[in-house]
């Protein structure tokens, strides 16, 4: 019954249906979920406490996630509006409520699938091939206390993945529901727009100390001073292990005799090449009109034109500066039709015309050099610094073992250290931000989780991606406070001046689009602001990249009947748009002959979301689920 579920588990229907019950558990791991602690739960399922330990780390990992992924892009105010603390909750939640419907189903996940789930994932891999010490060092860092804990957390997940797949398995889908999806998807639209731009009427709007006073007073969270950590940290970096390293002749030698094979190099190919873009899947005049080029370029080097000139007059590769050269290559490096084509060629030869994904190539075959074995002295250094680099690994691996012996045998951080005879450093208080430039916490890993820690946690001892043990404790944390009025007035005032600017330009558009018996050109000249109008258009932004053309603006615009206005005017990067409806372009029949099997196959996927989220809804409502809304305001 397992496998059976599990071999419908791939599609990305099921990995968005659990973004809001999954995805924050492949960032957190198994410790965050089952650690204790005797503080004011956060919430109860049943009897069950979710702790406020449990739920800090998994909210500030999550904020953290958001952090690595948006870079200067994050801010406050936009995790707000996703509301990542309630989410980050109901995630919890869900996922225990799973796990109990799995548990009481008697669903159980088979070895052999937990086995090649935990081999497979990359972050136990070295070169490819599932490396156990790595593992080991990994599971203890994210928190584990053996491999086996790790091993059964991935049984929990595979055990819910499994009742997912159940519940959204199959659906029915009718001819109208792919049809009506297909005119949704392919429909196109000429839209015309009036934008009206906040900074153009900022004149006409002022600010009042009150007026900016009243701004500050309701938007007090928006002027916060950040969170800021002390920490004492100790370092245990193989490159500055390394440097202290010695390796003899005799060692490199017998790494040399041992692994000649290694040594071998392949055969390698330099070419150059010609190309013509297009797509495989583009219309058909497209192609056409690209393999009559790629045709005029082959005719032009059969009447002896120079290769390496004509590519820098008409490829369309990032390669026409150098005429088209390639480098040298292995094969296997380049897409399976240009490899096979050159890895057959003769050099000095010139190809017929190649397809791939890209488009049309023509290829030049300018040199190849055979395949030979390295001799010793040509690999001595590099193979001397790989064992100093291997050997600098092991003793920083073992060192850091020593440290979390040491850890558990004396009071602090600092004793521990001095017991190994490494340096502790200690960091002044810093903000997330200003972290980023402390030599201490400019890890994006160490920086993320400490920030998550609490002052008076127990050690952490985290290997970084660059093969680094840091083992750090938090020693203070210094929680957000609102700044004094005196101290942002000034941005409080230009906050609010461009507040009222973009309410001004919004009372504009609201007016241009409640405007009778004028045209577009008319209206833009009156209200002095600028039309734009569309190509031709589809709901997903396909067809024209303009940038005023925002997914909300699409969305609205074709819900709306061809020649009238939006119902309301729309935020853009512009401005405010005033937005009307030119043209529809309904899709063809023979488009949605060719395209009604993968369309059918979207409808059965977002049918199954719903079926699981309405399912989700009704076993919720067989627990008690009581939030303690006093407790999570706190976080």
């Amino acid at each position: 019954m397992l496998e059976s579920m599990r071999n419908h588990a791939k599609g990305w229907i099921a990995k968005i249906i659990l973004t809001g019950i999954a995805l924050s558990f492949v960032l957190w791991g198994v410790g965050d979920y089952f650690t204790g602690g005797n503080a004011e739960p956060v919430a109860m399922i049943n009897d069950s406490p979710v702790g406020n330990n449990e739920f800090y780390q998994a909210y500030n990992r999550q904020l953290n996630a958001y952090r690595a992924m948006l870079g200067k892009q994050y801010s406050k105010e936009f995790v707000q509006s996703l509301n990542v603390k309630a989410n980050t909750l109901q995630t919890i939640i869900n996922r225990r409520i799973m796990l109990d419907v799995a548990s009481n189903l008697g669903l159980t996940a088979p070895d052999a699938v937990v086995l090649a789930t935990v081999q497979s994932n990359p972050s136990f891999q070295q070169a490819g091939t599932f490396d156990p010490q790595r593992y080991k060092i990994l599971t203890r860092n994210m928190g584990f206390g053996s491999e086996q804990d790790y091993e059964n957390d991935v049984r929990l997940n595979v055990m819910v993945d499994a009742l997912q797949q159940a519940i959204i398995g199959s659906v029915h889908v009718s001819e109208a529901e792919i049809h009506e999806r297909f005119t949704r998807q392919y429909e196109q639209r000429v839209l015309a727009a009036i934008v009206v731009d906040p900074v153009s009427v900022m004149d006409q709007v002022s600010v009042s100390d009150a007026d900016a006073k009243a701004w500050y007073d309701e938007h007090k969270s928006s002027y916060q001073s950040p969170l800021r950590i002390k920490v004492n940290a100790v370092e245990i970096d193989p490159a500055v292990l390394a440097a202290d390293m010695v390796v003899d002749d005799a060692e490199i030698k017998a790494a040399f005799d041992s692994r000649k094979a290694a040594f071998s190099e392949p055969e390698q190919r330099q070419a150059s090449h010609i190309l013509i873009k297009v797509k495989k899947d583009a219309w058909k005049g497209l192609r056409t009109a690209a393999r009559k080029k790629i045709e005029a370029v082959q005719a032009r080097l059969k009447a002896g034109e120079d290769f390496a000139k004509l590519a820098k007059e008409v490829s369309q590769d990032s390669s026409a500066a150098k005429g088209g050269e390639l480098g040298w290559f292995k094969s296997g490096a380049m897409v399976g039709a240009f490899d096979k084509v050159v890895f057959g060629m003769d050099k000095g030869s010139v190809s017929d015309i190649v397809e791939t994904q890209f488009g049309y190539h023509i290829i030049k075959l300018n040199d190849i050099r055979p395949a030979h074995d390295k001799t010793y002295a040509e690999v001595k250094d590099s193979l001397k610094a790989e064992l100093i680099a291997a050997a600098a690994n092991t003793e920083a691996y073992k060192l850091s073992q020593d440290l979390d012996d040491a850890l558990g045998m004396e009071d602090s951080l600092k004793a521990a250290a001095e017991s190994l005879n490494l340096k502790l450093v200690s960091s002044d208080a810093v903000s997330m931000d200003e972290a980023e430039v402390t030599p201490l916490l400019n890890n994006i890993e160490i920086r993320s989780k400490a920030f998550a820690t609490l002052p008076g946690q127990p050690v952490e001892i985290v290997e970084t991606n660059d093969g680094r043990f840091i083992a750090f404790e938090v020693v203070e944390r210094i929680e957000p406070d609102t700044l004094a009025y005196a101290d942002v007035a000034r941005k409080v005032k230009a906050n609010a001046k461009v507040y009222a600017a973009n309410q001004k330009a919004r009372e504009i558009a609201d007016e241009i689009r409640q405007a009778t018996g004028k045209s577009m050109d008319q209206l833009a000249q009156q209200y002095g602001q600028p039309k734009f109008i569309s190509k031709p258009v589809r709901s997903d932004g396909v067809g024209d990249n303009a940038s005023w053309l925002s997914n909300n603006l699409l969305a609205r615009a074709f819900n709306t009947a061809a020649g009238g206005w939006v119902s309301q005017s729309i935020n853009v990067p512009q401005g405010y748009a005033a937005v009307r409806i030119e043209k529809v372009i309904a899709p063809s029949e023979d488009d949605f002959n060719g395209k009604k099997a993968a369309i059918a196959k979207e409808v059965e996927k977002a049918k199954g979301a719903v079926r699981f989220a309405r399912w989700m809804a009704s076993v919720r409502d067989r627990y008690e689920i009581e939030t303690n809304e006093r407790v999570l305001a706190q976080f």
